[in-house]
């Protein structure tokens, strides 16, 4: 489902400016001073939906490793890689589920209150706060 964004102006951000300038545009054709995104849409644009599956897909992936080695490991260095893999695979899954739920404007808001909870919840556990 596609959701139609709100076109932004480039408006140059010098008061004594305010010039319009083309979308593409750089710089501000009046005044020369640089025209760039706000941190919001940098920060919505970093969590993209391709970036939260992976994320989530490499969380998945070494909470599981960490877990063969932990069954199939004999030495205490073993366990304790183990621990660490797992540990980082749950943090990654929780980090890349909280900050896309908060981030991500597509998804509707049940789904980014349920990524939240399930990010919150995983790294409560893991870090023994729940």
């Amino acid at each position: 489902m596609e959701v139609n964004r709100i076109k932004r102006k480039n408006i140059c951000p010098n008061p004594k400016c305010g010039a319009d300038n083309p979308v593409g545009a750089k710089f501000c054709l009046n005044c020369g001073a640089r025209l760039g995104l706000p941190a919001k849409e940098v920060f919505e644009s970093l969590f993209s939906r391709s970036l939260i599956v992976a994320g989530s897909l490499l969380g998945i992936l070494l909470a599981w490793i960490g877990t063969i080695v932990y069954t199939f490991g004999e030495s205490n260095t073993a366990v304790k890689a183990a621990a660490t893999l797992n540990f980082l695979g749950f943090a990654f899954l929780g980090t890349f589920l909280i900050c896309g739920g908060i981030s991500n404007r597509d998804f509707d808001k049940s789904v980014r209150l349920g990524m939240i909870l399930g990010g919150v919840i995983m790294l409560g556990l893991r870090l023994g706060f729940l």
